[in-house]
């Protein structure tokens, strides 16, 4: 992935019926940059994504509907801006 200097954060609805909610969150969670923070039992996994080493955050996100188990993933927050990183970098100066 080409380093533009851009941290995009996003976070997503994931669908699932309940009961393949731990498979779904276990494919999820294996993937690069992404986080499920809930919503497991009823299906509807709250996640997190950000950029990855290999991977856009939105590239990341097209890649959800495809997994086994998915009904339907729904962008809620995009954040994406230069200022993430200069936080990062005067919090290591």
């Amino acid at each position: 992935m080409e380093n533009n200097n851009t941290m995009n954060i996003c976070s997503c609805i994931i669908h699932a019926r309940p009961e393949n909610g731990p498979a779904v969150e276990a494919l999820l969670n294996s993937i690069p940059g992404v986080e499920v923070h809930g919503g497991v039992e009823e299906g509807k996994l709250i996640v997190t994504v950000e950029d990855s080493e290999n991977s856009t955050a939105g590239d990341t996100m097209m890649t959800f509907n495809s997994l086994e188990g998915v009904v339907s993933a729904t962008l809620i927050y995009h954040y994406g801006g230069d200022d993430l990183n200069e936080e990062v970098i005067r919090e290591f100066n």
